[in-house]
């Protein structure tokens, strides 16, 4: 069986991405497991559940997608003027 996972390659698919987000906060208040949701979705399971855990407590989508972009900002490989910098105010 073909999965599609919770990834944003372009512009174009961060609605589609709210949208399933929506959906899964909808199925999981209607009481459906994460693998029901998967299945209804065509996500892998293990995606749905990562995306479940991302908010504590009772999963809404708004959170989810705030700390998914709260996260994506530390993604990415520092620059190094940035540490040189931070290492001589440390030092001083």
């Amino acid at each position: 069986m073909s999965y599609k996972h919770l990834t944003i390659n372009d512009r174009s698919k961060i609605e589609v991405l709210k949208n399933d987000r929506s959906k899964i906060e909808v199925l999981k208040s209607e009481g459906y497991s994460s693998r029901r949701i998967a299945k209804i979705l065509g996500f892998h399971h293990s995606t749905i559940s990562r995306e479940l855990k991302r908010c504590k407590g009772k999963y809404k989508a708004i959170n989810a997608d705030k700390d998914n972009k709260y996260k994506q900002s530390f993604k990415g490989r520092k620059q190094k003027l940035q540490i040189i910098l931070k290492t001589k105010s440390l030092i001083n």
